[in-house]
C-alpha cells in the first residue's frame, strides 16, 4: 500500500500550486461515513485497513500534479483540477465516488459511501486553513448528509456560509441587551365584537444603532440553536411585566399580554424556576400574563404540555396554544390539557374564495367554543374574513386588516390614552 502523506504535505503542496495556477483547482474535504461505527463493528485494524484501501484507490485515480492526503480518522484532503460548471463538478464527484463505493474492500464490510465539500480556489485563494474550513463546513453542514449515503457541497455554489455571520451575532447579543436594543413591541387583539383592543402579543425587535433594524428571521433561529433564546424570552417577559404595572399606575387599565414560550425554554426541565424568580422581581397581576406554546414544539409531547401548562395555571398565568391549523394539528393537545386559547394559524386564512378554507375554519372555531377555548385569528388581512369570523362567534383577531406590531408609546397612546377601537 502507498505511503500515506499528511497535512503538512499537502498543505506545501496547496501553497506551491497558489502561486502557480491555482484558478483550476479545487480543495476537496473528503470522509468516510459512519467511520465510527464501522471500527466499533469491525475492529480499529481493519478501520486502518479500509483508510488505506481508500487512500489507495483515489491516488491511483488521481491525475498527475492532484494529490491526496490522510488527515485522520477516515477523513482526507484531495487537491484536484476541477472545472467550474456546476455539471462538470457533480460528474467529477460521481465517477470518484463510484469508484470508492465500489473497491473490493472486502464483502464483510458493504459499501462504503463518503460525504465531499468542495471548495475552488479561484484567482485569489485563501491561506490553506481558510480553504480547509470552507471545504470542511460546506460537507458537515450539508442538508443532504443524513438524506444520502454520499453526498456533495460546493462552497459558494450550493452550500453558503453563514457561520462568521453567526458569530458576529452572538458577540453582539449581550452588549445588545445591555445597552436595551432590543425593544418589545406589542401587536394588538381586537375584540371582534366590539373593537375594543384590550389584549396583545409581546413581540421582539431587535434596533442596532449602526444597523438599524435586524430582521427577526436573521437572529431569532440563530438564537434558537445557539441557546441564547431563553436569556432573551426572559429580558423580554420582564419589560412585559413592567409595562403592564406601568399602564395600571398611569390609567387604571390591565393590558393582557401574550408571551411566547420558546421551545429551548419549553424543554427546559426547569424554565419556570426562571421565570418565576423574573415575576418575584417584577410582580404584576398574573391574569395579565398569557403563555402561547408552538404547535410545533408541543406536538407528540403531550405529557410535557400537561406538566408544562400545569405549573403555569397552579401559578395563576393563563396558556394558548399558537399556529392551530399549521400543519402539526393534534386534537390531542386540546383535550389533554387545560389551555384557554387556541390561535389559528395565518395559512388557514389565505384564500376566502375557496371553500375548503372557509369549511376548516368554520369547523375550528365550533369546535374551539364547544371545548371553552378563546379564538384568536392569526395573520387575517381581508374584510371578507372579517365578517366570516365575526358570524362564526370568534373572538378576536390579530392582523394586519387591523393593526401591525407597534412600539410600546405608540400602543399606549392610541389604545390606552386615546381608546382606539378598531371598526368591525
Amino acid at each position: 500500500m502507498a505511503d500515506l502523506k499528511n497535512e503538512q504535505w499537502i498543505r506545501t503542496r496547496y501553497e506551491e500550486l497558489c502561486k502557480r495556477n491555482s484558478e483550476e483547482y479545487a480543495l476537496v474535504s473528503m470522509k468516510i461515513k459512519r467511520f465510527r461505527i464501522f471500527n466499533r463493528l469491525f475492529g480499529r485494524e481493519a478501520g486502518d485497513r479500509l483508510t488505506a484501501m481508500i487512500y489507495d484507490c483515489v491516488e491511483s485515480w488521481l491525475k498527475p500534479e492532484e494529490y491526496i492526503a490522510h488527515i485522520h480518522s477516515g477523513y482526507y484532503l484531495l487537491l484536484v483540477h476541477i472545472p467550474e460548471d456546476y455539471d462538470d463538478i457533480f460528474h467529477y464527484i460521481i465517477d470518484i465516488n463510484t469508484r470508492i463505493r465500489d473497491w473490493p474492500y472486502g464483502e464483510q464490510y458493504g459499501k462504503i459511501y463518503m460525504g465531499y465539500g468542495i471548495f475552488r480556489l479561484g484567482h485569489n485563494p485563501p491561506d490553506f486553513l481558510t480553504a480547509q474550513y470552507n471545504a470542511d463546513i460546506c460537507r458537515t453542514e450539508s442538508a443532504e448528509s443524513r438524506l444520502r449515503n454520499s453526498h456533495m457541497e460546493v462552497y459558494g455554489l450550493t452550500y453558503r456560509d453563514s457561520n462568521l455571520g453567526n458569530y458576529n451575532l452572538e458577540q453582539d447579543f449581550r452588549p445588545a441587551m445591555e445597552h436595551e436594543d432590543f425593544k418589545l413591541y406589542l401587536q394588538p387583539k381586537v375584540d371582534l365584537q366590539t373593537g375594543e383592543v384590550k389584549e396583545a402579543e409581546a413581540l421582539v425587535r431587535w434596533i442596532d444603532p449602526v444597523k438599524g433594524m435586524i430582521p427577526v428571521g436573521e437572529f431569532l433561529p440563530e438564537l434558537e440553536k445557539n441557546g441564547l433564546i431563553g436569556d432573551l424570552d426572559l429580558y423580554m417577559f420582564e419589560h412585559v411585566c413592567r409595562v403592564i404595572n406601568r399602564w395600571i399606575d398611569l390609567y387604571g387599565k390591565k393590558i393582557k399580554i401574550s408571551v411566547n414560550l420558546s421551545s429551548n425554554m419549553f424543554n427546559y426541565r426547569y424554565f419556570f424556576d426562571e421565570y418565576k424568580q423574573v415575576y418575584e422581581k417584577v410582580p404584576c397581576p398574573k391574569d395579565c400574563i398569557e403563555f402561547e406554546l408552538l404547535e410545533s414544539i408541543v406536538l407528540n409531547q403531550i405529557d410535557l404540555v400537561q406538566t408544562v401548562v400545569k405549573h403555569l395555571r397552579d401559578y395563576g398565568f393563563t396558556c394558548s396554544l399558537d399556529d392551530f391549523g399549521s400543519g402539526y394539528s393534534s386534537f390531542s393537545v386540546l383535550t389533554n390539557t387545560e389551555l384557554k386559547t387556541m390561535k389559528i394559524d395565518r395559512s388557514l386564512f389565505q384564500n376566502y374564495s375557496d371553500p375548503r378554507e372557509r369549511i376548516l375554519v368554520r369547523h375550528i372555531v365550533e369546535t374551539a367554543k364547544e371545548l371553552n377555548l378563546k379564538t384568536v385569528a392569526e395573520g387575517v388581512e381581508t374584510k371578507d374574513y372579517v365578517e366570516f369570523l365575526k358570524e362564526l362567534g370568534c373572538d378576536y383577531i390579530q392582523g394586519f386588516i387591523f393593526y401591525r406590531p407597534m412600539p410600546v408609546d405608540e400602543f399606549e397612546q392610541r389604545f390606552l390614552q386615546n381608546g382606539e377601537r378598531a371598526e368591525v
